[in-house]
């Protein structure tokens, strides 16, 4: 099945701009879905000599996992708050857009530092606030961000024009241009 025909089928619309992926994506997690999403963002960036593949916690563990894998690097994610065994970290303040708060997320110094070729992955693209607060990261300990990959993007959210401004690829692999609540319609943007 192609990822698109999944999300349609096994997606819930719940609002114009939030779409319920609980079943199969973020916290029932399909192994079959898994697989071929960390094929398709590990083949998108196979020629981009990635040793680390960073995500936030905790949607994106499993994808940055999956993707790792398949390019021989190191996944890592932001831990949300501080860690009290936490050594030194790169510390960044963003507003989760489905839960309204605040939130930390942080990095050891000791797992993201220079010579690191970093790719930035999560389920969702949407305001793109959370991959620009990692790319800031990824940028002040020197390493070198290659790219942005997600599952989702929803293009209405502007994150796509936000991660712009740190030229590199931005990959995602179902691109969703409108979401009605009243039908469960999903208007996808033709494949990358």
């Amino acid at each position: 099945m192609q990822l698109q025909d999944w999300v349609q089928r096994y997606g819930v619309v719940v609002g114009p701009e939030f779409l319920r992926v609980d079943g199969f994506l973020n916290h029932r997690i399909d192994p079959r879905f898994m697989e071929e999403v960390g094929r398709q963002l590990a083949g998108r960036f196979a020629a981009s000599n990635v040793s680390c593949v960073l995500t936030a916690e905790a949607a994106g563990n499993i994808v940055a996992y999956e993707v790792a894998r398949r390019v021989g690097a190191h996944a890592l994610y932001a831990k949300k708050g501080h860690a009290a065994t936490m050594n030194r970290p790169y510390v960044r303040t963003i507003t989760s857009p489905t839960k309204g708060t605040t939130v930390e997320l942080s990095v050891s110094k000791d797992y993201l530092s220079e010579g690191e070729r970093v790719l930035i992955v999560d389920d969702f693209l949407y305001r793109g606030d959370t991959s620009a607060a990692l790319a800031d990261m990824v940028l002040e300990s020197g390493a070198t961000l290659v790219g942005f990959g997600f599952v989702i993007a929803k293009e209405f959210g502007e994150g796509r024009r936000v991660l712009s401004r740190y030229g590199v690829p931005v990959a995602t692999l179902v691109s969703i241009i409108r979401m009605d609540p009243e039908t469960g319609k999903i208007e996808f943007a033709a494949a990358e």
